[in-house]
């Protein structure tokens, strides 16, 4: 797959603030399906990289939505505000399983060469 254009970025953000499958976006695009597969698994590449940014962007948009509703004293976003919080705290706490590879020290090297 050869580098995205910035309208083919600007349209996958796009799709993953819409909560566009990557089966969908590699249709779309007319990528191939395994390879758009392979850069969800791996969690980088652009097309990923692009999707994660629009899907991400979306969800923190409408968890403010959420948490200024639960802030007016709304009982369902409270709610749902704690079952965000309570999926946070079981993602972080499974940091302490995280093996750390030779790969995520490559790329965690990497990022402190950027200044990340």
């Amino acid at each position: 797959m050869n580098s995205l254009t910035q309208q083919q970025k600007d349209d996958i953000i796009r799709l993953g603030r819409l909560g566009f499958s990557y089966r969908d976006v590699a249709l779309n695009f007319g990528f191939d399906i395994a390879e758009v597969a392979r850069q969800f698994q791996l969690e980088k590449g652009e097309v990923y990289e692009c999707w994660f940014q629009g899907y991400l962007s979306a969800q923190a948009e409408i968890r403010q939505t959420v948490l200024d509703a639960a802030l007016n004293s709304s009982q369902p976003a409270i709610l749902q505000m704690l079952k965000y919080y309570a999926m946070t705290e079981q993602t972080n706490l499974e940091a302490y399983d995280y093996e750390h590879t030779e790969q995520t020290q490559t790329e965690n090297q990497h990022r402190a060469d950027k200044g990340e």
